[in-house]
């Protein structure tokens, strides 16, 4: 069985696709674009830009100087844009759910509806902020990257994000009247008695 390569290498590549950076660029921009649903740290990037560089895939350009050390440049070569579009015709592959909150309300009991339904509601407050920061996002790239080849692309990602916040949030809302509920009952329960 062959292994697949990790996918921050192609991360980078496609950052630098976009245009040339620094690491702290990278990292900056994968934050502000990338990282709602994909997240890359220092002590990755650097280690891949070494990586890439070493393999010609990237080229270091000349940069600014900034402060007392220079300030490295990359780019993407042509050998870099093959590997990437290699990477990209491939399968992704299937992602596990890793969701803390999920295996907490898994294990939950009638004692802990306080505890959990102050998770819930955290998550519904997190899930609409979530919204209105993708709303931010949609109408500053459709004013400020309208002409960019790459628009409809970041688009439809965007709009995944915003589908999983309205889902978040349903699910939320669902869940505190199902948490209620079963709060509800225990009460009526106890009064019987």
């Amino acid at each position: 069985m062959r292994t697949r390569p990790r996918s921050t290498p192609y991360a980078i590549l496609g950052m630098l696709s976009i245009y040339p950076m620094s690491g702290y660029d990278i990292r900056k921009e994968a934050a502000s674009s990338i990282g709602y649903f994909w997240n890359e740290s220092y002590g990755q990037i650097y280690p891949a830009l070494r990586e890439l560089r070493a393999q010609s895939l990237i080229r270091l350009r000349p940069g600014q100087r900034g402060g007392n050390r220079d300030r490295h440049v990359y780019e993407i070569t042509d050998r870099g844009k093959e590997a990437l579009g290699r990477w990209r015709a491939e399968p992704p592959r299937p992602q596990p759910i890793r969701n803390e909150l999920l295996l907490k309300m898994f294990f939950g009991d009638r004692e802990s509806i306080p505890t959990e339904t102050g998770w819930i509601e955290r998550r519904l407050a997190e899930g609409l902020d979530e919204l209105r920061e993708f709303r931010r996002l949609r109408r500053q790239l459709m004013k400020e990257q309208r002409d960019h080849p790459s628009l409809p692309f970041w688009l439809i990602t965007l709009s995944y994000g915003e589908h999983c916040a309205r889902a978040t949030i349903r699910w939320c809302r669902e869940t505190l009247i199902a948490l209620r509920s079963i709060e509800g009952g225990a009460a009526r329960k106890g009064q019987t008695r």
